[in-house]
C-alpha cells in the first residue's frame, strides 16, 4: 500500500460511526540507518478531519494568524491525530480505529515536532 492510498479514506470509530477522512500522514525519521546515511521513515499516525479531506497548510494546528486558523477550522471541522498504534484495520475504503469518537484527541493536543 502507498501512503497516498490512505488519503481521503473514511475513518470509522469502534462503534462503526464515520469520524471523518484521512487528510494527512505523519512520518517520523527514526528508523534504521540507510545506505544514504539517513534514517528510514516510519508512519507515526494519521491526521483526520471531520468535514472533508482537503489540502492542509499547517493552519489546522496552533500556528499562524488566529483569524485564518478559525476560517480553516470552520471548513475542516474537528481535526484529530490518530497514533498508528490505535488503528485496528485498513480496508480498501476505510480505516477502523479502536477508540470512540468522543475519546479522540485533537491535533492541537499533541506536541509539535
Amino acid at each position: 500500500m502507498r501512503l497516498n492510498d490512505l488519503l481521503g479514506r473514511h475513518v470509522l470509530d469502534a462503534e462503526g460511526d464515520v469520524v471523518g477522512s484521512v487528510a494527512d500522514v505523519r512520518l517520523v525519521q527514526d528508523g534504521p540507518m540507510l545506505v544514504s546515511m539517513q534514517r528510514a521513515l516510519r508512519v507515526d499516525g494519521l491526521i483526520v478531519v471531520e468535514k472533508r479531506a482537503t489540502r492542509l497548510f499547517g493552519y489546522e494546528r496552533h500556528v499562524g494568524p488566529e483569524l485564518l486558523r478559525r476560517l480553516i477550522h470552520a471548513r475542516l471541522g474537528d481535526v484529530w491525530y490518530l497514533p498508528w498504534d490505535d488503528i485496528e484495520e485498513i480496508t480498501d475504503d476505510s480505516v477502523t480505529i479502536a477508540a470512540r469518537r468522543a475519546d479522540l484527541r485533537s491535533l492541537e493536543d499533541f506536541a509539535r515536532y
